[in-house]
C-alpha cells in the first residue's frame, strides 16, 4: 500500500495487550493507526485528527463504548466515520445496541485476523463511496443554485428587452397602418413574430429549468374553468383566422361557471400550449376544435381536436420527450422550440392529471387531459 495514501484507524480499548495486537495487524496490512486507551482519550484525540475508521471496544471504565459512540455520531464533524465494535461480549441484545447506537459492524473476540482485515477493508471503502456520493450532491446543488441565478438572469435581462421591443413593434403596426410602406411593414411582422419566438424560448427555459430542479409547485386556488378555455380561444383566434382556420370551443358541463381548484396560470398555459400547437400543423382550411365535459363529480375532461397534418406514428411516443418534436415546422413555416409538450405534461401530472395523444397523418390530432375538479399537488 503507497505510504502516502494510507487509511487511518483508531484502536479504542482499556486493555493495552488487546490495543497492541489489533495495531500490529493493521500495520502489517498497510494500515495506519492510533490509539487510546478509555473513551475520552479517543474523543480528544478525535478533536485533533479524524481517522478513516474506529474499532471500539464496549466494556471500558469511565465511559463504555456505547456512549462513545453517541457522542462521535452526535457530531457533525465525526459522525459518517464508520464505526466497528470489537468486544468479547456476544448476547444478541448488545450487538442490536451497538447497530442502535450507530456502528456499521461488530466483531466478537476472539477475532479471526482475516476477519477484521475485510471487515475494516470493507466498510473504510463503503465510507469513501459514501463520502465521494456527498462531495458529488454538493457539487451537484452548487450547479442547480448557479443554473437557478442564470435563469433569473435571463428572466429579467431577457424578457424585459424582447416585451419592449414586441410592443414598439406592434405599436408601430396598429398605429401607423394606413402610412406605413409595405416593406416596412413586413419588417414589422417579422420583428413581432421573431420577439414572439424568442420570448416562448425563454419562458418555456425558465420553466424546464424549474421542473428539472424539482423547484415547479403548484398554486392552489379555485376558478372557473370555462372563463380560461374561453379566454384561451380568444387569445388564439387572431392566429388562427389569420390562417384560414376555423377555432370552436363548445361544452357539455351542467352549470357555469364551473369552478375548479388548481393552478390557473399553469392550466392556462397547458391550452394555450396546445392550442398553439393544434394551430401552427393544420393547413388552411382546417378546423380546431376545443371541448370541455364532465366525466364525474370529481373528473373533468378537455379536448384539443384538430385536422391538421397528424403525427408520424414512430414519433408519437416523443410527443412529450424534450426536443421530441423540435424539427417539426408547422404549415406555414411556424417553428417550436420543442419544450412544449413536455411543460404541458409536466403541469397535467402535477394536478394528478393525465394527458394521451392520438394522431393520424393527414387525418388530425386528437389531445386528451383527464383533471380532478379539486386537485392537490402531487407529492414528490
Amino acid at each position: 500500500m503507497d505510504t502516502s495514501k494510507k487509511n487511518l484507524v483508531l484502536v479504542v480499548d482499556d486493555v493495552e495487550q488487546n490495543v497492541a495486537v489489533v495495531s500490529q495487524i493493521l500495520r502489517s496490512h498497510g494500515y495506519a493507526v492510533m490509539a487510546a486507551f478509555n473513551g475520552e482519550t479517543a474523543l480528544r484525540m478525535l478533536e485533533k485528527r479524524v481517522p478513516d475508521l474506529i474499532l471500539l471496544d464496549i466494556m471500558m471504565p469511565v465511559m463504555d463504548g456505547f456512549e462513545v459512540c453517541a457522542k462521535i455520531k452526535e457530531n457533525d464533524n465525526l459522525k459518517n466515520i464508520p464505526v466497528i465494535f470489537l468486544s468479547a461480549l456476544s448476547d444478541t441484545e448488545v450487538k442490536v445496541k451497538a447497530f442502535n447506537t450507530g456502528g456499521v459492524d461488530y466483531v466478537s473476540k476472539p477475532f479471526q485476523e482475516a476477519e477484521v482485515i475485510a471487515r475494516v477493508a470493507v466498510h473504510i471503502k463503503i465510507a469513501n463511496l459514501e463520502r465521494e456520493q456527498r462531495d458529488f450532491i454538493e457539487k451537484l446543488t452548487v450547479m442547480n443554485d448557479e443554473k437557478d441565478r442564470l435563469m433569473q438572469i435571463v428572466s429579467h435581462d431577457l424578457r424585459s428587452p424582447l416585451g419592449g421591443i414586441k410592443g414598439l413593434s406592434e405599436i408601430l403596426q396598429n398605429g401607423a397602418e394606413a402610412e406605413m410602406p409595405e416593406l416596412v411593414r413586413e419588417f414589422s411582422e417579422i420583428i413581432v413574430q421573431t420577439s414572439d419566438t424568442l420570448l416562448n424560448l425563454v419562458n418555456d427555459l425558465l420553466d424546464l429549468a424549474k421542473i428539472e430542479s424539482g423547484k415547479q409547485r403548484l398554486n392552489i386556488d379555485d376558478f372557473d374553468i370555462v372563463s380560461v378555455l374561453q379566454n384561451a380561444v380568444r387569445l388564439q383566434e387572431k392566429v388562427a383566422i389569420s390562417k384560414g382556420l376555423q377555432l370552436v370551443f363548445q361544452h357539455s358541463l351542467p352549470q357555469v361557471p364551473f369552478v375548479i381548484t388548481g393552478d390557473e396560470p399553469k392550466i392556462t398555459q397547458v391550452i394555450n400550449n396546445l392550442l398553439s400547437n393544434a394551430i401552427k400543423f393544420t393547413p388552411k382550411g382546417g378546423s380546431v376544435d376545443l371541448s370541455l365535459s364532465s366525466l364525474s363529480d370529481t373528473q373533468i375532461c378537455i379536448v384539443v381536436k384538430d385536422t391538421g397534418i397528424g403525427i408520424p406514428s414512430e414519433h408519437l411516443p416523443k410527443v412529450f420527450e424534450k426536443f421530441g418534436n423540435h424539427q417539426r415546422s408547422g404549415t406555414s413555416g411556424e417553428k417550436g422550440t420543442g419544450l412544449g409538450m413536455t411543460i404541458v405534461k409536466t403541469f397535467v401530472e402535477l394536478h394528478n392529471g393525465t394527458i394521451v395523444v392520438e394522431s393520424e397523418q393527414g387525418v388530425g390530432t386528437r389531445f386528451t387531459i383527464v383533471l380532478p375538479v379539486h386537485a392537490e399537488p402531487k407529492e414528490e
